[in-house]
């Protein structure tokens, strides 16, 4: 039987990121690339993950911003919309 490392209760999952073993008090839930549950991670790896959220938003938000405009000029030289 294993342990939480936060607290010393009996672990009901592992994290999914570092593999620590979690309570159900100190388990949050993330994302999960195999599977549409969401997966256990530790407190420490949950604030990891938003500033990567962060950073690939500020990155893909300008890029389909442009291809919107792109397309929809694209679309006006076929398609006229008056």
């Amino acid at each position: 039987m294993e342990t939480c490392t936060e607290c010393g209760k009996e672990a009901v999952s592992n994290c999914a990121i570092c593999g620590k073993p979690l309570c159900q008090d100190h388990i949050t839930h993330g994302f999960s690339k195999r599977t549409n549950a969401p997966a256990a991670n530790c407190a420490n790896c949950q604030q990891k993950f938003p500033r990567k959220v962060r950073k690939y938003s500020l990155i893909i938000i300008p890029i389909l911003i442009i291809a919107s405009i792109i397309l929809i000029i694209y679309l006006s030289t076929i398609i006229p919309f008056g």
